[in-house]
């Protein structure tokens, strides 16, 4: 899982650059979708945001997996962020709503920390952990481009 951090003063222009990278009828990116050579504008772009890309990697994928994951994210940002976004999945919403609420009262920002689970299309900050990722599982040159504003954490 990827999470990516952003200054709340960036947060508008991060946005409108990824914006500008729609093409005539897309609603959002979605790095699965792209061509590579599309792939490489959306890298470039986004390696020149003010952001840092935190990855969180487990051995499966399963609820608990994915809790962990929750967990570390609100562990990690509970003292210094205002606002998380998680990119909603129908399939898991409940339980990653469920998760959040129990982190943040858990790591003690429940009265501090608003989050949100959104669709990928309502925010595209969303877009960026979805490109990163991507690119990180892939490897070779496409993990590369993305190292330098990566760090990996434990979940």
């Amino acid at each position: 899982m990827a999470a990516a951090h952003c200054a709340a003063d960036d947060v508008a222009v991060n946005r409108k650059a990824l914006r500008s990278l729609l093409l005539p009828g897309q609603e959002r990116l979605h790095f699965r979708s792209e061509n590579n050579q599309q792939r490489k504008k959306i890298l470039r772009v986004v390696a020149d945001l003010r952001l840092i890309v935190d990855l969180y990697a487990v051995s499966t994928n399963s609820h608990e997996a994915r809790r962990r994951c929750l967990d570390a994210i609100v562990r990690d940002v509970a003292g210094s962020a205002e606002r998380l976004v998680i990119e909603r999945d129908d399939s898991t919403y409940e339980h990653d709503r469920r998760c959040l609420r129990e982190a943040a009262r858990r790591f003690g920002c429940h009265e501090t920390l608003r989050w949100d689970v959104l669709a990928a299309k309502a925010d595209p900050l969303l877009w960026i952990p979805d490109a990163v990722a991507w690119s990180w599982v892939r490897g070779g040159e496409w993990k590369r481009s993305v190292a330098p504003f990566c760090q990996l954490k434990e979940p």
